[in-house]
Order: structure tokens, then C-alpha cells, then sequence
């Protein structure tokens, strides 16, 4: 009898055991499964490569030209206003150009550019221009500013983790940047960007080489001018750019458009609409497309608006052209996916908003920073300069018509 009651016994401590919650221990080995997939597969993503929000920089450069020609050394300032300045000359022990010393300054509230320069007999000539696009640091000497275009690249490469780019993350001095490489238009290029900032301190194309010094600790105020005193007595020569006609909104350029011109509102954030204009179609959707395509119409009807969008140092550039356009465009065959063609790291991507929702988007890389082209029923757009793929394309997916006021 008492073996009875001691199996009995067993039995039921058995079944108790085995309706028993996990222990402990079980329990943080099913959590950390949890953490470590959620980790993998929802949390992890590439580190994103900071954005660059710079008011102000300024500092020393040398360019030097292939082999054979006259290379500068010169100085740069630049401010968030889209005001810059710079001066430059001749490096020690070469003889002088016909033009050194050089001086350039942009005044953004007017848009005008002017340069001064000096020949070998002490004589001066000054040149000002007024009215050119994009309307921000136009100035004739160098800076860093010169290659954002490329600096987007390299932080676009980055956060996506694209092997288009050789990138390696370096110290230099106090300072942490990316060394990169890449090819673009048949050729090598190679240069450095300050990863805070988003600055080039060295760039090289295998025959031209840029390096600058820039003044970290102390850059230029917000409010800060460049000006040229042009001696008096000398000659001016101005032009007008007319090719662009500048409108105070959106809405005002569709007016002078003949259609509701797009405007998005996911833009980065920071970023702002700086300026807008209107140019003749003809001289836009070839040179978004470069020579890629001989089929395009030369004299294309319509009028393309152009927006501007800054960030402190940094700026990219809206183009759009409207219904007239595209119906003389009609009977090109697949321009826009001719329009990537052999360009680096080309991808195409659906849109799932704004007025381009279901649309196939271009993006590629070229000089002037990551591109996005896409063409809809009443509108082709394009957009470069200094965003990464990702916010190019968010960008894209924000845009919608803003209806011109009558």
C-alpha cells in the first residue's frame, strides 16, 4: 500500500512539475531571442552620416592644375546668406597670368558677382554680373563649397552602405573624416570630407588637385559681407544673365509658367526654399539628361521653374518642366530611362506619395550630388545637390501643385 501511495505521489508531482510556468532563467534566454530578432530585423539599420548644418566656414586652399598649367593659392569665406568671398594668386616661383592677383566676391541680396584682377603691367579690369542660377556663392576662386556635390555623395554612400563608393573612415589631426574614391565621368576621384561638418578638405581627379585649409575655430559671423573694392577709374563691364527670370514664389512662376509648378513639403529638416526662377525648357530636361539622349528636341516649347533650397552651406536645386513640354517630348522613347544611363550607382525606385505616387523615380550619383528624375503625366521633375538618396527620394514623394493664384 504505502509503494501505491509513493508512486501516486510521484505521479502528481510530475504533473505539477510539468504545468509549471518556465523558470527564470528560461524566461531571459526567450527574451533575449525576442531582442536579438527584433535587433536584426526591425532596430538594426546603417548609421546615418550626420547632416551637415554649417553657417559659416572659412580658410586657405591650393588648386593645383595638371601638369604645365597655373595652379592658385588662395583664401575662402562663405556664409549661410549664400554670401562668399575669396582671393588668389599665382603659386611662389611661377610667373604670373594675365589675371593674378585675383579677388571675388557674391552678394546674395542683389545676386551679383564681382571680380577684380590685375595683368603683369599693374593694369586692373573688373567684370559684375548680375542675375546668374543658382543664386549662392558665385565667386570665380575655390573653396570646399566647390564639392558638395561630392560630399553628399560619400555621406549618401554612407548611410546606405553603398560599395558604388570605397569609403574609409580616417582621423586627420583632431578631426574625423572619410577618405573615398570613386569614378565618375570615366575618371578616378578621390577626396576627403570632414564627417561634422560635411566639408572637402582635399579632392583629386588624377590631374587637378584641391586642398584646403579650413579655420575651424573661428568662422565667419551669420551676418558677415564679402565685398571687392574696385579702384576708381577702372573699367566695369556688367551683364545681366537674362537666360533666368526670378519670381518671389511658386505660385508667381506658375503664373509665368502656364502651370501649377510642385513644391514638397518633406524637405530635410532645416532646409528652406531659398529662391525660385523660371528659365525657357529648351535649356533644361537636355542638360538634366547631358548627351545621353540626341533624340530630344532641341527647341522644346515651354518654360522649366527652377527652385532652391538651402541649410546653412548646404543647397540642392528643384527643375520642372510642365504639360507643353512633355507633349513635345511625347514621341522620345524612354527618356528617362535613358537618362541614368552608365551613370554610378543608378537605381530606380516606385514613389508611394505625392503627385508622383506610383511613378518609377531615377537616382544616381553625379558631381553635382545625388539625382532623382522622374517623369508623370503633367510633369518632369528633377532634383540634385546635397541630400542623401533616401531624402532625395522623400523629397520626391512630398511634391504636390501648388495652384498658381490667378
Amino acid at each position: 500500500m504505502a509503494s501505491l501511495r509513493e508512486r501516486r505521489s510521484r505521479e502528481i508531482r510530475s504533473a505539477r512539475a510539468s504545468s509549471r510556468p518556465p523558470s527564470f532563467a528560461v524566461t531571459l534566454v526567450a527574451l533575449a531571442i525576442v531582442f536579438s530578432l527584433a535587433w536584426v530585423f526591425f532596430l538594426r539599420s546603417s548609421p546615418a552620416a550626420p547632416a551637415p548644418q554649417v553657417e559659416g566656414t572659412r580658410g586657405t586652399y591650393t588648386w593645383r592644375p595638371p601638369t604645365g598649367q597655373l595652379g592658385q593659392d588662395g583664401t575662402f569665406g562663405a556664409v549661410a546668406s549664400g554670401d562668399a568671398g575669396g582671393q588668389a594668386k599665382g603659386p611662389e616661383g611661377q610667373s604670373p597670368s594675365s589675371h593674378w592677383p585675383l579677388q571675388s566676391a557674391y552678394a546674395s541680396a542683389t545676386r551679383t558677382e564681382t571680380i577684380l584682377g590685375g595683368d603683369r603691367n599693374g593694369d586692373t579690369s573688373s567684370s559684375r554680373t548680375v542675375g546668374a542660377w543658382p543664386p549662392v556663392w558665385r565667386v570665380a576662386t575655390r573653396s570646399p563649397l566647390d564639392y558638395q556635390g561630392l560630399a553628399a555623395i560619400v555621406r549618401s554612400a554612407v548611410e546606405d552602405g553603398d560599395d558604388a563608393i570605397g569609403i574609409k573612415p580616417l582621423k586627420d589631426g583632431d578631426r574625423t573624416v572619410w577618405r573615398a574614391a570613386m569614378r565618375l565621368n570615366g575618371g578616378p576621384i578621390e577626396l576627403v570630407v570632414d564627417q561634422v561638418t560635411g566639408l572637402v578638405t582635399w579632392y583629386s581627379d588624377g590631374g587637378s588637385t584641391f586642398t584646403a585649409e579650413v579655420d575651424w575655430a573661428s568662422p565667419p559671423p551669420a551676418g558677415e559681407t564679402f565685398a571687392v573694392q574696385v579702384p576708381t577709374g577702372t573699367a566695369v563691364m556688367q551683364t545681366t544673365d537674362a537666360d533666368y527670370t526670378y519670381a518671389s514664389s511658386p505660385a508667381a512662376a506658375g503664373r509665368a509658367a502656364g502651370y501649377d509648378p510642385l513644391v514638397s513639403d518633406l524637405a530635410p529638416d532645416g532646409y528652406v526654399l531659398k529662391a525660385v526662377a523660371t528659365i525657357r525648357a529648351e535649356l533644361r530636361p537636355v542638360s538634366w539628361i547631358s548627351d545621353k539622349v540626341w533624340s530630344l528636341p532641341v527647341d522644346l516649347p515651354g518654360t522649366a521653374v527652377l527652385e532652391l533650397y538651402t541649410r546653412g552651406l548646404s543647397q540642392f536645386t528643384v527643375e520642372q518642366v510642365g504639360p507643353a513640354t512633355l507633349r513635345a517630348l511625347a514621341g522620345t522613347p524612354d527618356w528617362q530611362g535613358e537618362a541614368g544611363t552608365g551613370t554610378l550607382s543608378y537605381q530606380e525606385t516606385t514613389l508611394q506619395y505625392g503627385a508622383f505616387r506610383g511613378a518609377t523615380a531615377s537616382t544616381w550619383y553625379q558631381e553635382s550630388g545625388p539625382s532623382l528624375f522622374v517623369v508623370g503625366r503633367r510633369r518632369a521633375v528633377f532634383v540634385t545637390g546635397a541630400l542623401t538618396r533616401q531624402e532625395i527620394i522623400a523629397f520626391a514623394e512630398g511634391l504636390k501643385p501648388v495652384p498658381a493664384a490667378k
